[in-house]
């Protein structure tokens, strides 16, 4: 088959749906399949990072379209008007679309929905990218695009709030990269020096919107002798060290180095912090919410993400039963790998192929 797929959300750099198709793609390219990759994506400012790319290994394998076009206007043009994605990518047999334009094609589609936040927690999402959503799910609904979900939790949220079949929903859990392992003594020693770290330390990743839910954590951490330090754009308290964004190659040993990991977020799709910082070796409490029971199962504290006291028990839970811990998310983490992930995409582009 030539498969044509989006990739123009991976120069998002630090987002998941950039880590989740940089992920696939690449296990695609480095997978032994007979099929060829024509990758696409809407870029202007951004077409140097696509183009310096296209000449690095893996993704030289692949044949490349890149429209030169504001994303904005590379959304509108894909998605809104009548011109078959074929005009661009040329001749393909499958189509696998981001989560940012269902495009229009004859071809057979497949999509990824990573989470339904729009809909759960539309103040939390940027006005122009709920608007994308809601336009974009309401289409799908009606459509025969097979969509691949990252979890259990969001095939149960499709079927409940837009009455997808079952059918049309093929679970496949991303995964991890391979750099997220308990890092040494030394990885450690740096990272704590460059970002100015404690011995000891919570750590926690978090923006500034409220689905994170770092302000119950901020109370939580009371009364515990520990410092909570958070990768991301927003800290405060005594307590609290905000480090902003952490370039990727610290946050193993940013992980590694973290006495527990908290991730207590309302809702995610998937959430690949838990996983990476288990990989780490690392104690996690997270929340008993959405897609976080079915992707940590009993190698993490699950808490109520809404009490104060649930999260503070479960630090305390996690503090006194590390080496379980650590040895149950070491386990748990080393299901999910990018080359199964692209394993199962790969049949469901087989399925779609031969049902159309």
């Amino acid at each position: 088959m030539k498969i044509a797929i989006d990739v123009s959300q991976m120069c998002y750099h630090g987002t998941g749906v950039a880590r989740y198709m940089s992920g696939l793609v690449k296990a695609l390219l480095l997978a032994k399949s007979p099929h060829k990759l024509v990758l696409y994506a809407g870029a202007l400012r951004q077409r140097s990072f696509f183009r310096q790319l296209s000449h690095t290994d893996p993704w030289n394998r692949a044949s490349w379209r890149i429209l030169p076009l504001p994303p904005k206007l590379a959304r509108s043009v894909l998605g809104s008007l009548p011109i078959p994605l074929e005009w661009l990518t040329g001749s393909a047999d499958i189509i696998h679309s981001s989560d940012w334009v269902e495009p229009y094609s004859h071809l057979p589609m497949c999509t990824t929905v990573h989470d339904l936040v729009f809909h759960k927690y539309p103040s939390t999402v940027d006005p122009l990218i709920r608007a994308t959503q809601i336009k974009r799910l309401a289409r799908l609904a009606q459509n025969k695009t097979h969509i691949i979900v990252d979890s259990k939790s969001t095939k149960n949220d499709l079927m409940e709030i837009y009455h997808l079949p079952s059918s049309r929903l093929s679970v496949i859990y991303p995964g991890i990269e391979s750099q997220y392992l308990p890092q040494s003594k030394t990885e450690i020693d740096r990272v704590k020096r460059k970002y100015n770290l404690p011995d000891q330390y919570l750590l926690s990743l978090g923006t500034q919107e409220p689905r994170k839910n770092i302000a119950r954590l901020v109370e939580a951490i009371k009364g515990l002798n520990f410092p909570l330090i958070i990768a991301g754009k927003y800290g405060w308290g005594e307590q609290t060290q905000s480090l902003g964004y952490v370039q990727e190659a610290d946050l193993p040993g940013l992980y590694s180095g973290a006495t527990v990991f908290v991730y207590p977020s309302l809702y995610e799709g998937f959430g690949f912090p838990v996983l990476e910082a288990m990989a780490c070796g690392t104690p996690v409490v997270t929340s008993n919410v959405s897609s976080l029971p079915e992707i940590t199962g009993n190698a993490a504290v699950l808490v109520d993400p809404e009490s104060i006291s649930s999260i503070h028990a479960g630090i305390k839970e996690a503090l006194s039963s590390s080496a379980k811990l650590v040895a149950l998310g070491l386990a748990q983490a080393q299901k999910y790998t990018w080359g199964t992930t692209a394993q199962q995409v790969l049949e469901v582009y087989a399925k779609i192929h031969h049902r159309d």
